[in-house]
């Protein structure tokens, strides 16, 4: 039960890191410098709006991601130590 519960524990990272690079690379593009020749105001901070949010929501899993990471090496480094004080 602990292995599985280890071995999901650094599936989930991997699943973040996956799911945050998928929010920064499928994100729209920024608006151009000349923003202003081709939008209007409502338009370009809504599109700003949306990518502030895109890359809060990956910057979350991102950390997200390290966190859980460092607590399945906790986790195996535990299962090391109780393994080797049981020999």
């Amino acid at each position: 039960m602990r292995k599985l519960a280890i071995g999901l524990l650094f599936a989930l990272p991997a699943a973040l890191l996956g799911w945050a690079c998928f929010l920064v690379f499928s994100a729209p593009a920024e608006p151009p410098f000349d923003w202003m020749n081709h939008m209007s105001v409502v338009d370009h901070d809504a599109l700003v709006a949306l990518l502030d949010h895109l890359y809060l929501v990956a910057a979350y899993a991102v950390t997200w991601a390290i966190q859980l990471g460092y607590l399945a090496w906790l986790g195996l480094r535990w299962q090391a130590q109780k393994r080797a004080a049981a020999s």
